[in-house]
């Protein structure tokens, strides 16, 4: 936390939380270096005249510039030391982040995002109610993109966001999780075990919105400019017409970053906006080295490309099997198994016997894992053995999949892997 830390709450507090402020243009205007801490501090100690006549303000920007106190500020950051959550400020972001014109004054922290300066950020989002191959195809891809010296980028929720997550924690790799709502909410009670372990294993859990900001639907188009906004590219998986990742991706493309996505079922309403944007320009994706050969020469301090599976049997995978065919070991990453670490989604040798209960697992997954030991049931029967809210059901289910230990069949009829 620096000097000026204090400075850029009053700013945030002031101008408020949005993907339209031109944070750039407004600090340019005060300082010659927005980034080095002097750009807050100017507006603060600017007159109202001096903040009227730079013509980057509202005029309501103006009132709450003059009526917001340091008091405002003060009781943000006591709240963050008390409960030992980071505040970064401009100057300690990633460059990447620094560049796009919308860029955040100030972001709460758990863990740390020094990892992107040594790692390539790539951005993976999707649905909330991804099915089996799709929660596949972003685990398995999410971890060969890791062993290549990339970083996932994701947004914390169900689905495809989680997937990626542990995806990128199996491979032994850092993850950032960008979330819509403070980080003093509880928000996502399922993922809970997800965001401390990101956060422990060097990666970061972080937000715009500071305190208790509920998860508000109008946060989350906001939050997206920052994960394409950390990212080299972003990466489509599973994403219906109206989808929240489409917004994503239209940050990527407005910063000038790149889009990817899996094509998907042409008759399926869920592919509808992945396939869309595949005909807009986006580059489809049937493996992890479609990613990384756009990145090859310009970054190949940071890229291992031979890690990635350049010269594995399994580097090129036909694409008509990446979504058709869920048996074969190919999803759309490619390299062979990690031995000594279970990468979701990555085939796994039929054991002789179902998969006892981890004793890590949550107390939810462990209860659903022995109900399907006793042989493959419906969502709506576990469901209803389990007594549980249909949306923690699905993140229990959606962890035990990713971690090998379920399966699903047709009409979301779940069974334990064999």
């Amino acid at each position: 936390m620096n000097a000026d830390t204090l400075y850029w709450l009053w700013l945030q507090c002031a101008l408020g939380i949005s993907s339209s402020l031109r944070t750039g243009e407004i600090l340019g205007a005060f300082a010659g270096n927005h980034c080095d801490g002097s750009g807050a501090k100017a507006v603060f100690a600017a007159s109202d005249y001096e903040r009227r006549i730079a013509g980057v303000f509202t005029y309501m920007q103006l009132e709450r510039l003059r009526k917001t106190s340091l008091e405002e500020a003060e009781k943000i950051l006591e709240e963050c030391v008390r409960i030992n959550v980071h505040i970064l400020t401009p100057r300690d972001y990633p460059q990447r982040l620094t560049m796009i014109p919308n860029f955040p004054l100030a972001l709460y922290m758990r863990g740390s995002l020094s990892f992107l300066r040594e790692q390539l950020g790539i951005a993976i989002v999707g649905t909330r109610k991804a099915d089996r191959k799709s929660v596949d195809i972003a685990g398995r891809l999410s971890a060969d993109l890791v062993r290549a010296g990339c970083a996932i980028i994701s947004g914390g929720a169900l689905g495809i966001d989680s997937a990626a997550h542990w995806g990128a924690l199996h491979a032994g790799g850092a993850t950032a999780a960008m979330l819509g709502c403070g980080l003093f909410t509880n928000y996502l009670p399922e993922n809970r075990s997800l965001r401390e372990k990101i956060a422990a294993n060097g990666g970061a859990v972080v937000s715009e919105f500071p305190g208790d900001t509920a998860p508000l639907g109008r946060n989350f188009p906001t939050r997206n400019r920052l994960i394409s906004g950390l990212s080299v590219g972003t990466v489509v998986i599973e994403a219906g017409e109206k989808s929240g990742s489409l917004s994503t991706a239209g940050c990527a493309a407005d910063q000038g970053r790149d889009v990817f996505a899996v094509p998907g079922d042409a008759f399926g309403s869920t592919y509808t906006g992945g396939n869309k944007l595949i005909r807009e320009g986006a580059k489809p994706v049937f493996s992890a080295m479609d990613i990384l050969e756009e990145y090859e020469l310009i970054y190949p301090e940071l890229l291992n490309m031979r890690a990635a599976g350049r010269n594995s049997e399994h580097a090129a995978p036909d694409p008509d099997q990446v979504i058709v065919k869920k048996q074969k070991p190919v999803g759309v990453a490619c390299g062979p198994p990690v031995p000594d670490k279970k990468i979701p989604g990555s085939p796994q040798a039929a054991p002789t016997a179902a998969p006892a209960a981890p004793a890590e697992l949550p107390e939810l997954e462990r209860k659903v894992l022995s109900l399907l030991q006793g042989g493959a049931l419906h969502i709506d029967g576990i469901m209803k053995a389990a007594n549980v809210p249909f949306g923690a059901l699905c993140a229990a289910l959606t962890n035990l999949e990713i971690q090998g230990l379920i399966a699903q069949g047709p009409g979301r009829i779940y069974e334990v892997s064999r």
